[in-house]
């Protein structure tokens, strides 16, 4: 499986291991062989892209764009790419008393289970939703964990 990472922020260092981790954990949990993008951004960037995209301007935690593109050549399907602001993570993470690398890999897998065909729209769903991600966390050992007080 391709995971592909691209690093276009400076507020927070990447654990690149553990984030392709999780992306193969959680593909594997799915039973798909598809490669994958993580684009990590900050809230400037995000920003731009919710607007362009969404109609949204302001700043989010995860973007996802589906691909589902298997080049015509026999290549492993890429099956799309998630941004994720690590500003944000920051920000929630410091809220909720996390460390900041927990958030983002919650982000990257909440990203990761949209391009899944997860979706959150409603109570149900979001349930569903959140009951994978955990499993997903505590699979790849990434679970947010509050430090000790």
């Amino acid at each position: 499986m391709r995971i592909e990472i691209a690093n276009r922020q400076k507020l927070l260092p990447l654990g690149r291991k553990a984030i392709r981790s999780l992306c193969r954990q959680i593909l594997a949990d799915h039973g798909r062989r598809a490669g994958v993008s993580i684009c990590v951004v900050d809230d400037e960037e995000i920003k731009r892209l919710n607007a362009q995209y969404l109609g949204r301007d302001e700043p989010t935690d995860v973007l996802a764009f589906p691909l589902e593109d298997d080049f015509a050549t026999g290549e492993e399907p890429l099956l799309g790419e998630v941004v994720v602001s690590a500003e944000r993570a920051i920000a929630e993470a410091r809220r909720r008393n996390l460390p900041p690398h927990s958030e983002l890999a919650l982000y990257v897998a909440h990203g990761l289970l949209h391009l899944l065909g997860y979706d959150d729209q409603d109570t149900a769903d979001r349930r569903r939703m959140r009951r994978a991600e955990r499993a997903a966390l505590e699979r790849a050992g990434l679970a947010p964990q509050a430090p000790p007080t």
